[in-house]
């Protein structure tokens, strides 16, 4: 058998052949349109070892595709001949060595297109009649013309060179530039969509004469990049702990990113702990691991720590969570916490500009809002309480009818507090606009966007000024990288974030207590002549809503980044790249508060003509007085490295990594002296790579850091790492399990990192300090002797928190649809700063010393689980990823405790503490039969305590640890994504569990003092408390009293709630406009959706939104938000 190269054939001598050149020239033209692109990269390098005995040409290609990602298309009349039986001995030959083996002696071709192989019947050899009959196949008249796009899923971003072949035969095309592609069909066919990295498509044409499709990746391809520290690694190499998510998973409609990675990645442990316009939430990366001062997460944009909140979604191109000690040694002092890397979207080179406009409209309400007594469950409720202590009630049956009938708001007003200052809903909106293109030289990605959001309260707007809270973003990003020369490369980024806020008069926290705690008997919102209302004792929250003023901040961030990039490869050696980078970041913040207090009036009665007998509270100002302040920061980093990759032999990969960098961080508006120094670190870094035949794996990396907060021997940190994994799916024994085991990897890494983040009280705290108005306690009488005294001590041995982790892991792939990746993990944190609190009294120093003393465990597992399935038009995709973690203290440097079981060592960082309650007072002799509890004097229906050490007392050495913490230790997200014929559908559930939170405050507990004014209590807590008329020993809540009962107040398992809960997280429907609809508006695609955020939620506990982080529900709720929303591409 021969191979010819396309377009070339065996030449023919004679006219009466010019027919037959006529059709193999057709033959071959189809070919050459086909496979113009043809590559043999992978036909060269793919070895294949076969020893097979009497076996069919067809079933050594099966056994071909099986160990390989060849695949085979039969054309024509070659199918006759597949079944010839022949004998193979192949060992590690290259697949045209193979083929030409097995089809010799036959009448059978082939052309291979990278993966691709075509086998035909030879036409030179064939009989006329053979050659008339594939020519007839291959020119099969087609009845219309099918059009269409492909785009990548995730990105919507087209897809050029997608091959397009008509089922069981070798017509085809491919995509072009944009994507966009035209063939001629036969109703009847159909069409085969295949992209190397992609899953194959098969679609009906039918009645279709438009086809857009959306590819996916599939799950087993391993040359994928892979965001790493200070660069990219091929996905199959890596053997840190990373996750990634796509981009298109957190796009919700909200003004901080952070709020969408609940649930998203294994390893984040998210809290949003309050709905508030333009707040975000708290997240720590494989949970708590540290009770010093930060544990938070460092987080990377682009390499440059910067804040995640600032980042719109729409610019960012890879979002991934480094979590082990390979993956954040480099980082060295800042990588203790874990990373956040985010590396924002580029230009393509030789694309036209692509436009990207979205805008979206969205409605929103409280998750959960509380409910709170009305009148008449009020009136009851204080009736019962004071006819308990008194023995008569505080309202007749009179004066309730006058406040539930309104007869005289004035004086009797009856009024719903939660309805009166919160509106049902509110909304948000978004606009974003990007452009990205670019040709050989310079590239570019410009994006704009803006997001609004307002508030829930419902102020009364003046003509004067608006106190409603209202928050405002304006981003901008310009992405361009330039290719000054053929190895050199320029990249300038620019961005600017420009914030503002309105807020009202009155801070948050006072308006949402006097929201929940003020009566509805309390006060008129205002009187009927229209004079500002407030009681002679407490607040009025109508008038701290709208006469009070109004407070505006405004954040404006600019930040640059320039970088210069010189590959070697040419002048010094193959692999070897340098790269400087600088960055400038400011910051400039200010606030305007305008404020004012209006005379108030409280009304006793009414005079003998009906008149308000109205008594003046405070004279006040009626006019806005202004008071401005100003914050800001500037921040500079300097990076060089240098980067080396190459491979030798085909089978040792090499990587290598150094790195200089220093970081300058400086208030701009410093309240001292010692506040304007700058703070500053320095460092170098190194990464060491090998692996052989992609198999084996070893990875070194190191931090070498230098802060000047610390002291001069102790300034610098040394912080290595070591990983090795394991590609057993690589190895030749595994190649007969690919089919169903496609993918199977083990590793392990441990590494020390740093934590310069230490906190304490003060900088230099090397330095002591003399506090020059100070002095001493003196004598048995303890008299005061001023002078001078020691103020902080210094400590010439603080260092960096130090963490030393630990990684084990698996990744396991399953029949080219299904992935799982498991990891466990310990983290051992030493050299915590915290403050000395075991140093006694009679050392005779003012303040304890703060030392790095510190220790703390964390440990537990996070996993994830993808899966990717095509049928005919429909797609399914499924993900789901479950985290676990649980920490101890092991060291705090706490006096030891009388009691052992009131030591907090080795418990939960935040482990809650109480009570053991039995729950309520029966009877006067279970009382007197009961341990003595010393808060006060219980009374039937008050709280039974359990006496935990037996002394016959009830007290602070009875308290013992209860629950968990208010911090989740169970973090799971699971969703399932389908798609069918330009519809989609995707919801994603996200959950918590493992967390106790204790409940308190007025609304739960009641009132003592000015109860009238300030005691409302919550609705569940009015129906369901402990009566003389309900004398239930089980009841939810105890007896409420006029008296301020300690008693019922203590820290106990009577107020400790299981927060956990599950609610659908997202919900988002979408359809995408035919493209000859589209086309028509001059429009590449378009695709309408509505999205719902915290639709549904289930949890245990009720009164408010779970995973608020408040005991009596005065918190911003989150918000149920549901919008509608257009993208449009050009």
């Amino acid at each position: 058998m021969n191979k010819y190269s396309i377009g070339r054939g065996k030449p023919f001598s004679n006219s009466k052949h010019t027919l037959k050149i006529m059709r193999i020239a057709l033959f071959l033209l189809f070919f050459g349109i086909l496979f113009s692109q043809a590559a043999t990269g992978y036909s060269q390098e793919t070895k294949l070892s076969l020893n097979l005995k009497s076996a069919s040409i067809k079933e050594i290609c099966d056994e071909i595709e099986k160990k390989s990602d060849f695949r085979f298309i039969f054309a024509g009349n070659a199918k006759k001949s597949i079944n010839k039986k022949v004998n193979l001995t192949a060992n590690s030959q290259n697949i045209d060595e193979i083929l030409n083996d097995i089809l010799s002696n036959t009448k059978l071709m082939y052309k291979i297109l990278d993966n691709q192989i075509v086998v035909y019947q030879d036409e030179t050899k064939a009989t006329q009649k053979e050659i008339d009959k594939t020519v007839s196949e291959l020119t099969v008249q087609q009845q219309t013309t099918v059009r269409g796009k492909v785009i990548e899923a995730g990105t919507n971003e087209p897809l050029p060179g997608v091959s397009i072949l008509i089922e069981n035969s070798t017509r085809g095309v491919t995509t072009d530039v944009d994507g966009t592609f035209e063939i001629r069909v036969n109703p009847s066919d159909k069409l085969v969509f295949s992209f190397i990295g992609m899953i194959s498509q098969t679609i009906n044409v039918q009645d279709k004469t438009f086809i857009d499709v959306t590819m996916y990746p599939m799950s087993s391809e391993l040359d994928e990049v892979t965001v790493v520290a200070y660069g990219t690694q091929k996905k199959e190499s890596v053997i840190g702990a990373i996750t990634s998510v796509s981009v298109n998973e957190i796009k919700m409609p909200v003004g901080k990113i952070s709020n969408n990675l609940a649930g998203q990645m294994a390893g984040i442990v998210s809290v949003q702990q309050s709905g508030e316009p333009g707040v975000g939430s708290n997240f720590w990366i494989r949970g708590v691991s540290t009770f010093g001062a930060n544990s938070n997460p460092l987080i990377l944009v682009d390499g440059i720590e910067r804040s995640l909140d600032l980042v719109d979604y729409e610019d960012i191109e890879t979002f991934s969570i480094l979590k082990d000690a390979t993956a954040t040694a480099v980082y060295g002092v800042r990588g203790a916490n874990g990373i956040v890397l985010i590396t924002t979207k580029r230009g393509k080179e030789s694309s036209k500009p692509l436009i990207n406009a979205k805008v979206e409209y969205g409605v929103l309400s409280p998750v959960v809002m509380p409910k709170l007594s009305n009148t008449e469950q009020w009136i009851d409720y204080y009736n019962d309480i004071v006819y308990d202590n008194t023995g008569r009630l505080a309202f007749s049956d009179l004066e309730r009818q006058k406040y539930l009938t309104g007869v005289d708001p004035d004086l009797y007003p009856s009024v719903d507090w939660m309805k009166t200052l919160f509106k049902d809903n509110t909304n948000n909106q978004r606009v974003s606009l990007n452009i990205t293109g670019g040709g050989k030289n310079i590239v570019y990605y410009v994006s704009g966007s803006f997001y609004t959001e307002n508030g829930i309260f419902n102020p009364e707007v003046s003509a004067n000024y608006n106190p409603s809270m209202r928050y405002s973003r304006f981003n901008f990003r310009s992405n361009v990288d330039i290719n000054l020369t053929s190895s050199t490369k320029l990249a300038l980024g620019l961005s600017n974030q420009y914030e503002t806020k309105n807020r009202l008069g009155t801070d948050l926290a006072t308006m949402w207590s006097m929201a929940l705690t003020t009566t509805p008997i309390a006060t008129p919102t205002v009187f009927s002549d229209g004079t500002h209302a407030q009681p002679l004792v407490g607040n009025n929250p109508y008038y701290a809503l709208n006469s009070t003023g109004f407070s505006q901040d405004f954040w404006n961030t600019s930040q640059s980044l320039i970088s210069l990039t010189q590959d070697f490869s040419e002048i010094i050696t193959k692999g070897l790249s340098a790269n400087l980078k600088f960055s400038w970041d400011a910051v400039n913040e200010s606030t305007l508060d305008q404020r004012k207090h209006p005379a108030t009036y409280y009304a006793t009665g009414r005079d003998e003509e009906g008149n308000l007998l109205l008594h003046k509270n405070s004279d006040g100002n009626d006019y806005l007085s202004l008071t401005r302040s100003n914050r800001g920061t500037r921040t500079t980093n300097l990076e060089a490295s240098l980067t080396y990759e190459n491979i030798f032999n085909e089978v040792h990969r090499v990587g290598g990594l150094f790195l200089f960098s220093m970081r300058e961080h400086t208030n701009n508006f410093p309240g001292d002296y010692i506040a304007a120094f700058p703070y500053r670190n320095i460092g170098i870094a190194g990464r060491a790579t090998y692996s052989y035949r992609d198999k084996y794996f070893i990875e070194g990396n190191f931090g070498y850091n230098g802060s000047e907060n610390f002291a001069p021997n102790h300034r610098f940190g040394f912080f290595p790492s070591i990983a090795a994994g394991y590609l057993i799916s690589n190895e030749k024994y595994f190649e007969s399990l690919l089919p169903t085991i496609h993918l199977l990897k083990l590793k392990a890494s441990y590494g020390e990192i740093g934590n310069d983040q230490i906190g304490g009280n003060r900088r230099f705290a090397y330095n002591s300090e003399m506090a020059w108005s100070g002095g001493y306690h003196f004598g048995k009488t303890g008299k005061w002797i001023g002078g001078i005294a020691t103020g902080y001590p210094g400590n010439p041995n603080v260092a960096w928190e130090s963490s030393k982790k630990s990684n084990v892991g698996i990744e396991l792939g399953l029949f080219n649809k299904l992935k799982l990746q498991v990891d466990y993990f310990t983290d051992m944190r030493e050299g915590i700063y915290i403050l000395q609190e075991s140093v006694p009294s009679v050392v005779g120093i003012n303040i304890n010393p703060y030392v790095n003393l510190g220790k703390m465990e964390n440990r537990g597992w996070d996993s994830s689980l993808e899966y990717m399935q095509q049928f005919g038009d429909w797609t399914l995709s499924g993900r789901a990823n479950f985290t676990f973690n649980r920490n101890k203290k092991l060291y705090d440097d706490k006096p030891t405790p009388i009691w052992p079981y009131q030591e907090e060592i080795n418990e939960p960082y935040g482990q809650h503490r109480g009570l053991i309650a039995l729950g309520l007072f029966e009877s006067e002799e279970d009382i007197t039969n009961s341990p003595l509890q010393t808060f006060d004097n219980p009374v039937v229906g008050d709280i039974k305590y359990k006496d935990i050490n037996g002394d016959g007392i009830i007290d602070d050495f009875d308290r013992v640890a209860i629950g968990y913490t208010s911090i989740p230790e169970i973090n799971y997200g699971f969703g399932l994504s389908a798609g069918w014929k330009g519809f989609d559908l995707s919801l994603f559930f996200q959950g918590v569990d493992h967390v106790s939170r204790m409940i308190s405050g007025g609304p739960i507990f009641g009132s003592g003092g000015s109860i009238l004014v300030n005691g409302q209590i919550y609705a569940d807590v009015a129906k369901n408390r402990w009566t003389l008329q309900n004398p239930d020993p089980n009841a939810k809540y105890p007896r409420l009293s006029m008296l301020d009962k300690s008693n019922n107040k203590q820290f106990s398992t009577y107020w400790l709630r299981d927060m956990s809960y599950i609610r659908l997280k997202n919900a988002e429907f979408g359809y995408t406009i035919p493209k000859n609809i589209s086309g028509r508006m001059g429009l590449s695609s378009m695709r309408l959706y509505l999205q719902g955020i915290n639709l549904l939620t289930f949890a245990k506990f009720k009164l408010w939104d779970p995973e608020l982080d408040t005991g009596d529900g005065g918190t911003y709720p989150n918000m149920r938000t549901i919008s509608v929303g257009l993208n449009i591409n050009f």
